[in-house]
């Protein structure tokens, strides 16, 4: 009944989802990436516009707009600097600093005024913020060019243009003639910056935009100048999305932007901006950029997929943020109730819940790894996309949890838990490799507007990768009898695990070694019959922070513009900037932990839980000391899962989202378990009696049989006795 109830909903998900087939042209896989030219002949434009994302587009409405989309090539940037909210001053600031940095907190976005006599406004308030947010932003290094080099149009593009002091040496206002302006900028100056304001303020014209937007092309054409206009929207005002950018000029045929930053096709951020312009002016900057410059793939050259791709990427932002303000907490909720039930099983006749508790234990263990799964559909096109996700989610974990319950492996009582397991592990090992296509902007993925990870391995996906690789061990510790093989196999993997997870371009995740080496110490040594001891655990430790120094130097050997963040921290310890990107990296651990009333109870409800799994005794908890003394690993596994998400949450910038997650699985998987075990020990008991019944009635069927054969023997006496008397009287007689 349970599995045809399963195999219902599953239709019935399917059937909601409704989603539309991927058309013709776009493929999962990006195509390589090419470089832009790194000096062109001739000026470089930028316009900064803010708010503007890719619906405010029109081929009817905003033609001159529209033609970027149609002529060049075009991307979402992600608009996220130091807090949640960026607004125009912040967008600016990246421009011309090459990193994140921002204007002070305010509850209305600050305006960008013009300068006064060639000084920039409220630039001390900008360089007091830049010193306190720990991102060591250069302000002022685009405006320490040379004087002739760099031209501003626009009050934001003074902030981009000015000097480290917050003087603009070259500046005017926007005006009318918006063409014959930049013309005139552009035949003194390598690079103009132009700002055209804010998409969001209110009366702002969209078609006065698009009008300004086209007048600048016709001009320069009608000058003979070569050229090259990357048109981007920086931020939005007191909100977060996507924008529009786009690059245009002789050198760009139609394609779709990407960053060595990113490395995600039609996905920049600001801080690219800067290192674009650089490579294309005769005069170049030597800086350890946040960014990289961006670059142009080979991209099906027609607009309509185009100009989809980026909606698509736009749809799934906004999908992912709205709901991921409720599904974590009802998950939450849901599994809290799991785990409740899972406690009292036993203590009573609750013989009608084991079953479910056994197949929902396991569909919420599948659920996490499904987050990611969804993206292989595209849900986006639905024209319900928030539907259409959480139908491909509930659609993923019920064919996962089938395939565990159903599977020849469901006798056993790890063998639907390993299962699950074993393809979330698979899931995660496969995108990262491919390029982490699956985690971006899904409810346990990378979400783009915080633009903390665009490729490798993110926080979120460690904890789940690493909590069910544990799991698998347990598997691979069973199939093997011999201690020292045991491992081997289990050094092997983690080896493996750690080189797919620290390699720069794969994992590309620096606290992924400490996490796993340290964390499933415990494990290996049980493995090998090896007691744990402060000596071992030094020797551990050391050898892991020996591993991530080794990864740190061989990415910084590297050309400047092909090291990842590994390269670049090992930089920051070289010049002494390290310390500050350790504060950043707690100051953001406190402030997710201190966020909410809820987060500040994590490290309580986390702590429970595992001393609860960990001691099934102190609480009563049924058939887990039993399951331990079955399989020694699983106690050692779980005391490893305890080490390994507690060295997670130090480790990574994520802090108490590492064990969070990692709870998201464990405490479904302990669900599953102990309603496996309570389906054995009934499966047992009922074992039991049909052997007791057939024992009786084999009892039952001797006993019998004694009795008959008693009653013929007597049968017989009494007939010789009769015999005898017969004969008696016949000789009598």
């Amino acid at each position: 009944m349970i599995r045809s109830a399963l195999l219902a909903l599953l239709a019935a998900c399917l059937l909601v989802a409704g989603l539309p087939p991927v058309p013709s042209g776009q493929g999962p896989a990006a195509p390589p990436a090419r470089a832009i030219t790194p000096v062109i002949a001739g000026p470089t434009v930028f316009v900064g516009v803010s708010g503007l994302t890719f619906e405010d587009l029109d081929p009817y409405l905003t033609p001159h707009l529209w033609s970027l989309v149609e002529d060049g090539a075009i991307g979402t940037m992600t608009p996220r600097s130091v807090r949640a909210t960026s607004c125009p001053v912040d967008g600016w600031l990246a421009v011309g600093s090459g990193r994140r940095a921002a204007d002070e907190p305010r509850r209305v976005c600050r305006t960008p005024a013009e300068p006064i006599e060639s000084w920039v406004p409220d630039w001390a308030v900008y360089r007091l913020q830049a010193e306190g947010d720990n991102y060591d932003a250069p302000l002022g290094l685009l405006g320490g060019l040379p004087a002739d080099a760099v031209h501003a149009i626009g009050p934001g593009a003074a902030i981009a243009a000015a000097t480290p002091e917050g003087r603009v040496r070259s500046y005017a206002p926007v005006e009318d003639d918006l063409g014959a302006q930049i013309a005139e900028s552009a035949a003194d100056h390598d690079l103009s910056l132009v700002d055209l304001g804010n998409t969001r303020e209110p009366g702002y014209s969209l078609t006065e935009l698009d009008d300004r937007i086209g007048a600048g092309p016709t001009r320069w054409a009608n000058a003979g100048m070569m050229k090259r206009m990357p048109t981007a929207g920086t931020t939005m005002p007191e909100s977060s999305a996507m924008q529009f950018s786009a690059a245009v000029g002789p050198f760009h045929s139609a394609g779709v932007l990407t960053s060595s930053s990113t490395q995600q096709p039609g996905l920049v951020q600001t801080t690219d901006v800067l290192p674009t312009l650089l490579r294309s002016m005769p005069t170049g900057v030597e800086e350890n950029f946040a960014g990289a410059p961006m670059v142009e793939t080979e991209a099906a050259a027609d607009t309509e997929v185009r100009y989809r791709q980026m909606l698509d990427r736009q749809v799934a932002v906004a999908t992912q943020a709205a709901l991921s303000a409720w599904f974590f907490p009802v998950t939450a909720s849901v599994i809290a109730v799991l785990l409740g039930i899972a406690v009292v099983m036993g203590r009573r006749d609750m013989s009608r819940v084991r079953g479910p508790l056994r197949g929902l234990g396991l569909f919420f263990a599948a659920l996490p790894v499904s987050t990611f799964l969804v993206n292989l559909v595209p849900w986006e096109r639905s024209t319900s996309p928030d539907v259409a996700m959480l139908a491909a989610l509930c659609g993923w974990a019920l064919a996962l949890t089938l395939l565990g319950l159903l599977g020849p492996w469901r006798r056993d009582p790890l063998g639907p838990l390993t299962v699950v397991a074993t393809a979330t592990v698979l899931v995660l090992a496969g995108d990262v490799i491919a390029g982490s296509p699956l985690q971006m902007s899904t409810l346990l993925g990378e979400p783009l507007l915080i633009a903390s990870r665009f490729y490798g391995i993110g926080n979120s996906a460690l904890a789940l990768f690493c909590t069910a690789l544990v799991l698998v061990l347990v598997a691979v510790c069973r199939a093997i009898p011999n201690r020292w093989a045991r491992l081997a196999a289990v050094v092997t993997i983690v080896l493996a695990a750690c080189v797919l997870l620290a390699t720069p371009g794969l994992g590309t995740k620096f606290g992924s070694v400490p996490t796993l080496i340290i964390g499933l110490a415990v494990f290996t040594l049980a493995a090998a019959g090896i007691r744990l001891s402060i000596k071992r655990l030094v020797l551990v430790v050391g050898a892991a922070g020996l591993v991530m120094l080794l990864v740190l130097v061989l990415d910084w050997l590297r050309p400047a513009d092909q090291r990842t963040h590994f390269g670049r921290f090992f930089d920051s310890i070289l010049s002494g900037e390290a310390g500050a990107v350790i504060m950043r990296k707690i100051g953001m651990n406190i402030d997710i932990l201190t966020q909410s009333w809820m987060t500040l109870l994590l490290p309580v409800i986390i702590t429970g839980v595992f001393w609860l799994i960990l001691s099934p005794r102190r609480f009563s908890v049924p058939h887990l000391p039993g399951l331990y003394r079955r399989y020694p690993m699983m106690r050692a596994a779980m005391a490893s899962l305890a080490v390994l998400l507690a060295v997670g949450t130090v480790i990574n910038d994520s802090g108490i989202v590492v064990p969070a997650v990692g709870i998201l699985f464990i405490i479904p998987a302990f669900a599953h378990l102990v309603g496996q075990a309570e389906s054995e020990a009934v499966r047992r008991e009922r074992a039991g009696r049909g052997e007791g019944a057939r024992d009786g009635v084999r009892a039952g069927e001797a006993g019998a049989g004694e009795h008959d054969s008693l009653h013929d023997a007597e049968a017989r006496a009494g007939e010789g006795r009769a015999g005898t008397a017969d004969a008696r009287s016949a000789a009598e007689h």
